[in-house]
């Protein structure tokens, strides 16, 4: 099925605050890339040149192109996102991507080559992708999917993280030539990939450092001495980390240089966090955690720490919590 447009449309981003108060869903980083990231990989695999349209809050529309660099960008890989507040104008065959689905490449494959004009896949009341034109009435044929890979929340990017980085990474090494690529890894450093691949990009791996994949290590990050850094993270852009890391996203510019323990987290742009500090991700009672009154069905779930955010030494910041920016 050829379309000449995708339009990523956000799902309840008020359950990605804070987050969700100063960048699109279609930005927010999960498996190693930001969401619309992952659906230009799957166009490039395809072999098609689509126009890439953002469905977002109309604030965010107005101001946000250019804000935030990418990853994809910095490779010079040829590709357009128009970030708008309303697809009515757009023309011609459009794929319709809601954030509600992770953008998992070998599943929108298997979608893809089951659909036509008019076909939609729910999961009950929530739409997750369809395909329409402006000749046809609406949508004419339903498929319903509950199997399919979710979110819900903030949560389930944290949740669906490791996954999404272990099943994608192959297509963004395909399009990258190789895991490393203009970067310095120590021979020091210990890089351990029995469970996943480690992708460095312009990033730096110090001695005495010991990385386990999956994992991603993006332009200008620096993994410090003695750091151990565990499956899932992802350093995404001119990040410095030191002490423990596991599962957790860290967006560009921010830093965390010291001994602490980052786990099953997300940590925004432009942050930074005091040595010693460490987040829970686990309750005592290894019970389901909540997070803004939502069980995200999850037992483990650390902290997602918005932009411009600065945590002080010595900060113990309980598992499910949030902290926002001024």
């Amino acid at each position: 099925m050829q379309f000449d447009n995708v339009v990523i449309i956000e799902d309840d981003y008020r359950n990605y605050y804070p987050l969700s108060i100063s960048t699109p869903l279609s930005d927010v980083i999960i498996g190693g890339l930001r969401y619309y990231e992952h659906v230009v990989l799957w166009l490039m695999n395809l072999g098609y040149d689509a126009n890439i349209y953002v469905v977002t809050r109309d604030y965010l529309a107005r101001y946000w192109q250019g804000i935030a660099d990418s990853i994809l960008s910095r490779l010079n890989l040829r590709y357009s996102v128009r970030y708008v507040h309303s697809a009515e104008d757009i023309n011609g065959t459009t794929l319709l991507i809601h954030t509600s689905l992770i953008p998992q490449i070998d599943a929108l494959n298997r979608l893809i080559n089951n659909m036509e004009v008019g076909t939609e896949v729910r999961c009950g009341d929530r739409a997750l992708l369809g395909i329409v034109n402006e000749c046809t009435t609406g949508i004419r044929d339903v498929i319903n999917n509950c199997d399919l890979p979710m979110a819900g929340g903030v949560w389930s990017i944290i949740r669906w993280n490791t996954e999404l980085l272990r099943s994608n990474s192959k297509y963004l090494i395909k399009v990258i030539g190789d895991k490393t690529l203009n970067s310095e890894i120590s021979r020091n450093a210990v890089i351990d990939e029995r469970a996943g691949d480690v992708i460095a990009i312009n990033a730096a791996v110090e001695p005495l450092s010991y990385v386990k994949g999956p994992s991603l290590l993006g332009p200008g990050s620096r993994v410090l001495p003695h750091a151990y850094i565990r499956e899932g993270t992802v350093l995404y852009m001119n990040n410095a980390v030191g002490g423990e890391v596991k599962n957790s996203i860290m967006d560009m510019h921010s830093l965390k240089e010291h001994f602490s323990y980052l786990g099953d987290s997300y940590v925004g742009r432009w942050v930074n966090i005091g040595a010693g500090s460490v987040t829970s991700n686990l309750k005592n009672t290894i019970g389901i955690i909540r997070y803004m009154g939502v069980d995200t069905g999850m037992i483990k779930l650390g902290s997602v720490i918005g932009d411009w955010v600065k945590v002080g030494i010595n900060t113990s910041i309980m598992s499910g919590k949030y902290i926002a920016g001024e």
